[in-house]
């Protein structure tokens, strides 16, 4: 196997060549928009069974079309994010670096670049948000029971106030755990703030 080879199939998606048409009819395609998509290179290179828009999810389509007209006016490459549908019917998140070639004459003879699976990084962060929905959400029942904290001691130091001196030492406890339950709610808001400002 040679380096070229063995490079390609460690890629997490594939190199392409395509037109600048209303397809993107593809030109030339390496072997991982089958391994990673399910679909033979040969069913898309000319459109011969399908485009390649066609396994785009539809409402990202406009979207492309713009970035890619930007970056060709400009004469520089893009990278933008979209998802391709794969042969099985799942949408897969892909991240696509690519730009025009002209010739000498400064004629646009085709678009070529990258298109890479990122759809382990959205889940990770799917994971890290709902671990952070999670973490919130016992912050909260923390809160309630500082506040339900808080109050036992006002009516433990009521009742030590009742008891006179001999209710001293039961005072002392109170307080205690005031001071405890104050710090510990500084503590769950200050934790519930920097997830909603993480989460904003």
């Amino acid at each position: 196997m040679d380096f070229q080879t063995s490079i390609l199939g460690r890629m997490s998606g594939f190199l392409y060549r395509c037109r600048a048409d209303e397809n993107y009819t593809m030109l030339e395609m390496t072997n991982g928009i089958e391994r990673i998509f399910g679909y033979p290179v040969d069913e898309i290179i000319g459109n011969r069974t399908r485009t390649f828009t066609s396994i785009m999810y539809q409402e990202d389509v406009p979207l492309m079309d713009e970035i890619v007209g930007r970056a060709l006016e400009k004469r520089t490459d893009w990278t933008m994010e979209y998802r391709i549908r794969h042969a099985m019917g799942h949408l897969i998140w892909v991240t696509e670096t690519g730009g025009g070639i002209w010739d000498e004459k400064g004629e646009l003879l085709y678009l070529e670049g990258s298109i890479i699976n990122i759809e382990s990084l959205y889940q990770r962060i799917d994971d890290q948000t709902a671990d952070m929905r999670i973490t919130a959400s016992k912050t909260n029942e923390i809160l309630q029971s500082l506040r339900y904290l808080k109050l036992l001691a006002v009516n433990a130091g009521i009742e030590a106030a009742r008891a006179g001196t001999a209710g001293s030492g039961f005072a002392v406890l109170a307080a205690e755990m005031r001071t405890l339950a104050n710090s510990s709610e500084e503590a769950a808001r200050a934790i519930s703030s920097a997830q909603r400002k993480a989460e904003g």
